[in-house]
């Protein structure tokens, strides 16, 4: 009977140590962003100027958008730099999508840098293109319009070391736009997707998770691998540090929707990297349907997560 209950208190130690690897329940708050702060109004204005733009799922489209973002840089005092990339025969096949225009022209990547140290450079990046015709406010205007608010704290209050801001093209094609952004002296990455959406019902990818996560529907979460501990840890810190309520997840790329978006561009590339989001489909109703517009997002939780990141860029 001894040996039964030594072995049941050892299982529950190895249990407690793993949960407590994938949730990291014990990250404190880092120092608050010492910078301007963003401003929810500002944060609404883009995702509306940019989902007015029209539908941002093909060349048109997304050429619109990047026009957009290289003006907006331009007006906080950034010079961008474009990369343009033309898609392959493979990735030509690869891109088609059941009611999807066919892609074939070229793309571009827009890249801004602040920041004067020389590399390891942090990336901090969001998608701007849509699924279909879609609105596209949480997904992605949300994650794009807290980069642009995020360019322009960056300039005013600059971060210790250099960081590159992304804006990719064709995330809902494959990742494309990521996995032609420059890999070289990157250090880590921190992927912008979906980030207004709070208050909805949360669905969990797997039983028992909401009973680690009790109250995630009102919060953001940092994901990451079981190798991006540390770096998940950070972002974490950095946004409660801020005040925004934050969760975490550690777990192998096979769980459903670890892995889906621009940061495992990076993790391809040996690149530790991590996704801040408000779950996407796991608690937004409204994912990838025409009803995803701006009026049902949270501009001032998502203040907090932008300020939340910027402070990130004090601690590195």
């Amino acid at each position: 009977m001894t040996r039964f209950f030594l072995a049941v208190a050892a299982l529950a130690v190895v249990v407690a140590v793993v949960l407590c690897f994938v949730t990291q329940p014990f990250v404190g708050n880092a120092p608050p962003w010492k910078g301007p702060h963003a401003d929810p109004a500002r944060l609404e204005e883009t995702v509306r100027a940019l989902v007015a733009l029209g539908p941002r799922n093909d060349e048109a489209g997304q050429a619109r958008a990047a026009a957009f973002i290289q003006d907006r840089l331009k007006t906080f005092g950034y010079v961008p730099v474009i990369q343009h990339y033309k898609l392959t025969p493979d990735e030509l096949a690869a891109t088609r999508r059941p009611n999807e225009p066919d892609l074939t022209g070229d793309f571009i990547n827009v890249l801004a840098y602040v920041g004067s140290s020389p590399p390891p450079l942090d990336v901090i990046g969001a998608h701007y293109d849509a699924r279909r015709a879609y609105p596209g406010a949480d997904d992605n205007a949300s994650g794009v319009a807290a980069l642009l608010e995020l360019a322009r704290m960056l300039k005013q209050h600059p971060p210790r070391h250099a960081v590159q801001l992304a804006f990719y093209s064709n995330e809902e094609r494959g990742l494309v736009g990521s996995a032609r952004a420059p890999k070289d002296g990157v250090r880590q990455m921190i992927s912008l997707e979906m980030l207004g959406c709070f208050g909805e019902p949360q669905k969990f990818p797997a039983p028992g998770m909401s009973v680690l996560y009790p109250d995630v529907r009102n919060g953001i979460v940092v994901v990451g691998r079981l190798r991006d501990f540390a770096l998940v840890r950070q972002v974490k810190a950095a946004l409660r540090g801020s005040r925004a309520q934050a969760a975490s997840i550690d777990a192998p790329e096979a769980i459903p929707g670890i892995g889906n978006s621009d940061h495992n561009s990076y993790w391809r590339a040996g690149i530790h990297a991590v996704m801040v989001t408000d779950t996407a489909w796991y608690r937004n109703p409204r994912y990838h349907t025409p009803r995803d517009t701006p009026d049902t997002l949270d501009y001032r939780r998502m203040a907090v997560i932008t300020d939340g990141i910027a402070a990130l860029t004090d601690a590195n």
